[in-house]
């Protein structure tokens, strides 16, 4: 089954989620909360039905929504596509399953899709999680192998749990040498028990005295109840006897009228019986009259239909002849065929005479040796021949590999010799780059000039730009400077204070003095160039002795050099190519004169055997086992001629006996005995068919007659016995007539209804107790009353016995009483058949247990035996893989159900001998195995959720591509580790952190 969608309507907290295009290999990756485990869930819900409430497995029912479920959509090998849809219902939900070809169906068909498999072996085989791994950390050492050994027969740990709970309870019960155990306790107890037993047995001599007179006085007692209820019995017969005293009256009176009639003779319900007679005569005597006139009609067919005699005593011969007309064609059918493989053969033989250049016959043929071992000589050379024209034709190529390659080279080195330089051109091209190297020094002169130039020049504006901004910070403060005193001069002149007029005249001359000079100082640096012309003539200096030196070409000389210097090495190492082919060339050659000289050998021994063969020397042969073959056949064909000639004589003659038979029985029976030998044969059969079927028919008529006339005769035996019977029945009556017969009978049914009163009188009286002696007691009622009378005495004194032995049994019980007070002997006998019954109960719980693990040992066993080794064929060879050949094998252990692992060095280990992430890697082989061994019978997908996340990177990539093996299984793979995405395609990964990306339209 492939799932190719899923649709979900409401589960969990995922509501209105579809997913379609589902790979063969699908990964669904999510954080945790994202929806990996619900979606899992989802898939199996689908497939086997919601969790019951009452489960431990969440049944993941909406909060928010009432939608529930939802559909798979799935390709089946043998239904095409399947819908699978389920949705909220009765407990595990209502589903409906709709095929390709309009099928629709409920849990019937989807059982059958799933080819029976129910939710706990489908997860227990296709659906594996970490919690298998979680259980291997939490198991002690020598518990992990049995729990592996189960992974491999059933998927999980069911068979280490049964087991396990299985030796719990027998250890519970029982253990040799315990003392807890609940029958190793009662063993104890029961030991003590019956030692007490036997010690109250010694001292209860007394006891068993009274308990013998205790015994006795109640057999007494016993005997008195018996005494005294036989007398009570006897007063309500006495009474009952008195009760049924008018019913004795009326039997009189009966009895005195049937003795006054005496007694009637008459046979038994003789009117019925003589009207039955009556009417089984009347049709009798018309059934015979009509049989009469048959028997007359079927005497006369008879004799029309009586058949030849004479012919039916060949009924056999003919019948035996006319059976062997088929064998008669196909002996004709044979002889054509024969005689066809005949011509066949013989024309073989001719060709392969031909073919060989002979002339064999049967004679010649007989006298070559075709044995086992002269055919095993020729096909030895001839494989010989195979292989050394394969060697030839090796040889010739490797030949051709080389002269071709050995010329190669030679051209290529020719070529190469004559683009080398010589000696002179190579000096003169050594100047010119010479030159060309001191052309390179002067222009990397003159661009450090150049930069120091620029350098020198950005430095000087940097300046320049400085003194600019401080010039005018300077002009500016001049300015107010000489405005300040130039006010203060004009307004000591406009107040008239000399003295502050002349102060404020002489600032202001200051102030342009200043002025002055620092314009001088601007003018002056401006002046300076830094040394910047003397760069500039070093740049033209360097410039001209540039230009002197461009008239030579030295980049294109040194370039020819470089060129040269890689033709050279070239040059060099084809020399040596070309010495090393010339070796491996003499080497062909020497091969060549070998392969010839073991030709020439061998090319000998077929010639010998050609002459063991008989051929003409001129007869040249490429094949010689082909030949042997050929001439072994030929053999054969001699053979077969030979014996389909002999076949044909024998033909010859059972043809002539058939034929020779039949015309001899058509000349007897038949008026035309000259007709061809297939009508003869029609004719003799249809002759003796109507023949038979007269005899037939003509036996049926006799049969008929017989049976007529034996009817006729037992009818008129049975009318004579009717009318025998009904003078039986006059005899019996005393009678001479029928009207005689039927007075009698009217005064007999009168006497039989007072008998019949008196037999029901009879029974009153005998269900009343009433027997002969009674009947006659009830004529002396005085003698019942005395008798009544006594008995009631007699219970009285029974009554006053009983009193007394009852006081003696009293008396007797208080002294055993005595004697047991502080636990006698009946005690402990009670007490220890008690704890015995207990014992063995218990004991019986142990031996169910102790049954069951035998059960499941010997289950153990034979899938040891069956099942066992080619599972673990397939899980050695996952766990060497995952491993990387680290671990090869894995051993079953003799006893007990766990597992040795071999390692590649041949040493062993016990599972708890392995590390933990080793132990994990063999559960998963045994996992992936089982499941493997299942595919072909249950092709499910494969569902794993992070069961590899303790796997390191590179055996988590040797999982991931055994299961894109897994062909006939599509893998579900869930995870929340996002370092395993880089392992699968995008198209192959769901990410379930983006929901909305599936949200169903």
């Amino acid at each position: 089954m492939y799932i190719t969608e899923i649709h979900i309507y409401g589960y969990g907290k995922l509501e209105n989620i579809k997913i379609t295009a589902l790979q063969d290999f699908q990964v669904f990756y999510g954080e945790n909360e994202a929806g990996k485990s619900t979606i899992m869930s989802f898939i199996h819900s689908v497939l086997f039905g919601f969790p019951a409430k009452q489960q431990a497995e969440p049944r993941y029912e909406p909060k928010k929504h009432s939608k529930y479920g939802g559909l798979i959509k799935a390709r089946h090998l043998e239904k095409g596509t399947v819908i699978i849809e389920r949705v909220k219902g009765k407990a595990a939900g209502d589903v409906t399953v709709s095929l390709e070809d309009g099928t629709i169906g409920g849990e019937d068909l989807l059982h059958e899709l799933m080819g029976g498999m129910d939710k706990g072996t489908f997860q227990s085989i296709f659906s594996f999680n970490l919690k298998g791994l979680q259980n291997i950390h939490q198991l002690k050492g020598e518990e992990i192998g049995r729990y592996l050994f189960s992974a491999g027969a059933l998927g999980t740990d069911k068979l280490l749990k049964a087991e396990t709970r299985i030796q719990k309870e027998l250890d519970h019960r029982f253990k040799p040498g315990g003392k807890k155990p609940v029958l190793n306790d009662q063993l104890k107890e029961l030991r003590m028990t019956y030692e007490a037993l036997k010690k109250a047995e010694q001292e209860s001599g007394a006891y068993e005295s009274l308990t013998l007179q205790k015994e006795e006085t109640e057999q007494k007692l016993k005997h008195l109840d018996q005494k005294k209820q036989e007398s009570e019995n006897s007063i309500s017969r006495l009474n009952e006897l008195l009760r049924v005293q008018p019913l004795m009256a009326e039997e009189r009176q009966l009895t005195s009228q049937l003795d006054k009639d005496g007694e009637i003779i008459f046979p038994h319900d003789g009117i019925n019986r003589l009207e039955r007679i009556a009417d089984q005569l009347k049709p009798i005597q018309a059934r015979i009259s009509w049989l009469e006139d048959r028997a007359a009609a079927i005497g006369t067919e008879a004799r029309t239909n009586k058949p030849d005699e004479e012919l039916l005593e060949q009924e056999l011969t003919i019948s035996a002849q006319l059976d062997k007309l088929p064998d008669y064609d196909q002996l004709r059918r044979e002889r054509s065929s024969l005689e066809l493989k005949l011509e066949e053969i013989t024309e073989e033989i001719e060709k392969t005479n031909d073919r060989l250049h002979v002339d064999f016959n049967e004679d010649t043929i007989s006298q070559v040796d075709t044995s086992v071992f002269i055919g095993e000589r020729a096909e030895e050379v001839q494989l010989q021949q195979q292989r050394m024209e394969e060697r030839r034709l090796a040889l010739e190529e490797t030949f051709q590999e080389e002269t071709a390659a050995m010329e190669a080279l030679e051209n290529k080195a020719a070529s190469l010799k004559d683009r080398l330089l010589d000696e002179q051109s190579r000096n003169r091209l050594a100047e010119q780059a010479k030159i060309v190297s001191q052309r390179e020094s002067l222009k990397a002169e003159i661009d450090q000039v150049r930069e120091q130039a620029a350098a020198i020049k950005a430095k000087q504006e940097k300046e320049k730009s400085k003194k600019t901004e401080e010039k005018k910070v300077q002009n500016l403060q001049t300015a107010l400077l000489g405005t300040i005193f130039l006010i203060i001069a004009l307004g000591g002149l406009w107040g008239g204070q000399l003295f502050l007029s002349v102060a404020g005249f002489i600032g202001f001359l200051l102030i342009v003095v200043m002025k002055l000079r620092l314009h001088g100082k601007a003018a002056e640096f401006n002046e300076d160039g830094g040394g910047l012309s003397e760069l500039y003539k070093k740049e033209q200096a360097l410039i001209e002795r540039l230009k002197e030196s461009e008239g030579n070409n030295g980049k294109a000389a040194e370039e020819a050099l470089a060129k040269d210097e890689i033709l050279q090495g070239q040059y060099r190492d084809l020399l040596s190519r070309l010495e090393q082919q010339n070796i491996r060339y003499e080497r062909v050659i020497q091969l060549f004169e070998q392969w010839e000289l073991e030709w020439s050998e061998l090319n000998q021994r077929q010639s010998e055997l050609a002459q063991s063969f008989l051929l003409n020397s001129s007869t040249r042969v490429k094949k010689i086992y082909d030949t042997f073959l050929v001439i072994d056949r030929q053999k054969q064909l001699f053979r077969e001629k030979k014996r389909i000639q002999e076949r044909l004589e024998l033909i010859s003659k059972e043809e002539k006996a058939i034929s020779s038979k039949l015309e001899e029985l058509a000349g007897t029976f038949l008026d035309n005995p000259n007709l061809p030998l297939h009508d003869s044969a029609v004719l003799l059969k249809k002759r003796l068919r109507e023949e038979i079927e007269k005899e037939a028919k003509y036996r049926e008529l006799q049969t008929k007659l017989l049976e007529i006339k034996e009817e006729c005769s037992r009818l008129k035996k049975e009318v004579l016995q009717f009318q025998e019977d009904r003078n039986n029945l006059f005899r019996l009556a005393r009678v001479q007539n029928e009207e005689e017969f039927r007075n009698q009978g009217i005064r007999h049914e009168q006497a039989e209804k007072w008998k019949e009163r008196l037999a029901d009188i009879a029974l009153q009286l005998d269900v009343a107790g009433v027997i002969l002696h009674d009947r006659r007691a009830l004529n002396m009622p005085a003698e019942l009353k005395e008798e009544l009378e006594r008995s009631k005495a007699e219970v009285q004194m029974v009554q006053k016995e009983q009193n007394n032995l009852r006081d003696r049994l009293a008396e007797i019980k208080h002294r055993i009483a005595v004697l047991e007070e502080g636990g006698s002997y009946a005690e402990l006998l009670h007490r220890y058949k008690q704890m015995r019954y207990e014992f063995e109960e218990e004991a019986k719980e142990w031996a169910k247990y102790a049954l069951a693990k035998e059960v499941l040992n010997r289950t153990v066993e034979d899938y040891r035996k069956e099942r066992l080794p080619k599972m673990l064929a397939h899980a050695e060879k996952i766990l060497q893989r995952l491993t990387n050949g680290e671990y090869i094998r894995m051993i079953p252990q003799l006893s007990g159900s766990g597992f040795i692992i071999e390692r590649k060095d041949h040493t062993l280990f016990e599972a708890n001998e392995l590390s933990q992430a080793t132990a994990e890697q063999v559960y998963v082989s045994v996992r992936l195995a089982l499941t493997s061994t299942l595919i072909s019978r249950y092709p499910f997908p494969i569902i794993i959720d992070d069961s590899f996340v303790n796997f390191d990177k590179k055996r988590t990539k040797r999982v991931i591509e055994l299961l894109r093996e897994y062909t006939g299984n599509q893998v579900l793979l869930f995870t929340c580790h996002d370092h395993l995405l880089k392992e699968f395609q995008s198209g192959e990964v769901f990410n379930l952190n983006r929901k909305t990306e599936f949200l169903a339209n």
